[in-house]
């Protein structure tokens, strides 16, 4: 990237205020930060700071007070029915009929078409006789055949001799001795000096006459054939209009289109409870020293080959996770509720513009619908980094020059998940929630979705789901050296985690000792997890000790429940005693079945391409 400054100097600190000031709609504190503060951290941006904030989508009414969670009321959550829709238009509709109703057409009219040969059988075959045991309609076949042939078959058995690719053939050297007379009549006495010695003329009639009987028989039958009509045409026409129609309508009532609804998405201060979306509570996200930062800046970077050069970007961090364990981090709740229904594969994607919602409410049927509720307590996002770039040139055409991403995702719940056991007395405070089950018939909602008919938003039972503790995702998606990008082909895009050049001065710095925590002298790559996510930063050059966790990771691993890192290295694993547990599920009666803890550690993605087809 480049900036260009005029002769009027103007502090970099002012367009950082003016920019976060402009942002500021959406923060409910931005804090005072000096650069020479910012620089000694994370480095010059605009630095953001979330004070007391929470938010959730519930619907217009204009006689409320507020927030149904600020006015007590009981169950607040039945307002939460604001909503964010998603349409995919998928492919091209049209063609999919089309292939479709071709295949489901062939499969029905495929034993009418076999049954209709099978009895026309007979009738070819009596054709066939009458033109064999017919003398003159024989005879007037044969001559036809023969005037068209005869002189392909005898020029096929002169070539059996005479073979123009070998110079030392008999015939060869004999057109050879005779060139001199031009190479049309040395042609004709090579043909006639063939015919005479060879049996060429003989060959030729036995041939004719065989292949004659064939073709006699053949033409018979084609010209049968032809005198009846095509069944499978005729079917379409008439004789099985009926079936026509039904596999039509099989196949308009496939439903293989999607239509989801987000209700309720909610964030707030985590709390104890993953039976509630929302605790009506803020919480702060980043501190004077340690925000959220919107930058750019530069880096030496290979890319696609050993040069080394300066690559620009622009990069969205959150405030980075500490060296030493801070539950305090683990602070956000995040709760939504979802309608995702199958609509028909000839529905529309037209809208209600007043609503938002399908102008076709009948296709949106309760019985091809999945309602679900998603609760998650104590992420923490701190350590996220997030960088756009073009790439460099590279002799693979999609790689070159495109947006390139280098991003680090981690999703963490529990700094200490070692001492996480079934008595665990924070187990809700730290895990996700899904669930399906309405507490009640009643409290199910009216309607298909609320989104038709302004209804409540449904109740949830307070027991039933899948819980998932202490979940903590560390993923690893591309990174500078070897970018995830985003291109296209023609209508479709392209999203790829790049192929590992084979280049060492790349590969090593995305290779690792598993063994080994952070690599070796040569292999410099290592795992992103709870504990650490590469080279630790130190705040000051100065420090004696680093006190936040780094962002350099080049491998990914995600730890499911009670997990401990194992001694002396930076692997991770699943601890298998009684009273570990980590992905449990509830009935709603409340039996509960645990299923222990899980590790997935150490991934690296060496290559991984997903591209669009139809569009």
């Amino acid at each position: 990237m480049t900036q260009s400054w005029n002769n009027t100097r103007f502090k970099k600190s002012c367009l950082a205020s003016l920019i976060a000031v402009l942002l500021s709609p959406s923060v409910n504190a931005l804090e005072s930060l000096s650069d020479d503060h910012l620089s000694e951290t994370t480095g010059e941006g605009v630095a953001l700071v979330l004070d007391d904030f929470k938010m959730v989508f519930q619907a217009p009414k204009d006689i409320s007070a507020g927030s149904s969670y600020a006015r007590n009321i009981e169950n607040p959550g039945q307002a939460d029915t604001g909503f964010i829709r998603i349409i995919p238009t998928g492919e091209n509709y049209q063609q999919l009929y089309d292939t479709g109703f071709e295949k489901n057409y062939s499969a029905a009219y495929n034993s009418t078409y076999q049954n209709t040969v099978t009895t026309n059988a007979t009738t070819y075959t009596t054709i066939q006789n009458s033109v064999n045991n017919d003398p003159v309609l024989y005879t007037s076949k044969y001559n036809e055949f023969y005037s068209s042939k005869y002189a392909i078959y005898e020029k096929a058995e002169i070539d059996r001799y005479w073979d123009r690719s070998k110079p030392f053939n008999e015939y060869q050297a004999y057109y050879n001795s005779i060139i001199w007379r031009g190479a049309a009549e040395a042609e004709r006495r090579t043909i006639e000096k063939i015919k005479a010695e060879k049996p060429v003329i003989t060959d030729a009639t036995a041939k004719v006459a065989t292949d004659t009987r064939t073709w006699i028989t053949a033409e018979a039958i084609r010209q049968a054939q032809l005198s009846q009509k095509d069944p499978i045409a005729e079917g379409i026409k008439a004789g099985n209009a009926s079936a026509v129609s039904l596999t039509a309508a099989q196949i308009s009532n496939k439903r293989t289109k999607a239509d989801v609804f987000i209700y309720g998405l909610a964030l707030s201060k985590s709390d104890g409870s993953l039976n509630t979306r929302y605790s009506n509570q803020g919480f702060n996200w980043g501190s004077t020293v340690n925000p959220w930062l919107f930058r750019a800046g530069t880096e030496k970077v290979r890319q696609f080959s050993a040069t080394e050069k300066d690559l620009g970007y622009i990069a969205l961090e959150a405030p980075l996770a500490t060296v030493a364990a801070n539950e305090a981090d683990n602070n956000i709740k995040l709760g939504f509720w979802t309608d995702i229904f199958a609509r028909s594969f000839t529905s529309s994607n037209y809208v209600d513009p007043k609503t938002g919602a399908p102008n076709v409410p009948e296709d949106l049927l309760v019985s091809e619908r999945l309602r679900l509720q998603f609760v998650a307590n104590g992420l923490s996002l701190n350590g996220s980094q997030f960088r756009l770039f073009q790439t460099f040139t590279s002799p693979t055409k999609d790689y070159s020059q495109t947006l390139g991403l280098a991003s680090v995702i981690r999703i963490n719940t529990n700094d200490t998940p070692e001492n996480l056991t079934t008595a665990s007395t924070n187990l809700d405070s730290k895990g996700i929630r899904i669930s399906t089950a309405a507490k009640t018939d009643q409290l199910d909602g009216v309607g298909s979705t609320p989104a038709l008919n302004s209804s409540v938003a449904p109740t949830f039972h307070e027991l039933e789901g899948m819980y998932i503790y202490s979940p903590n995702i560390n993923l690893v998606l591309g990174t500078m050296d070897q970018p995830f990008i985003v291109a296209s082909d023609g209508n479709n895009i392209i999203l790829e985690v790049t192929r590992i050049p084979n280049v060492p001065e790349i590969y090593n710095k995305i290779y690792q000792n598993y063994g080994s925590g952070l690599g070796t002298t040569v292999l410099k790559g290592s795992t992103c997890n709870v504990y650490q996510c590469g080279e630790a930063i130190k705040n000051v050059s100065t420090d004696a000790s680093a006190l936040y966790q780094g962002r350099t990771a080049t491998h990914s691993s995600i730890a499911i429940g009670s997990t401990e890192r194992v001694a002396g290295t930076n692997l991770l694993r699943a601890k298998t005693d009684t009273n570990s547990t980590g992905i449990m599920f509830k009935n709603a009666n409340g039996d509960i079945k645990n299923f222990g803890s899980a590790v997935i550690d150490g991934v690296l993605i060496q290559h991984l391409k997903i591209k669009t087809t139809g569009l």
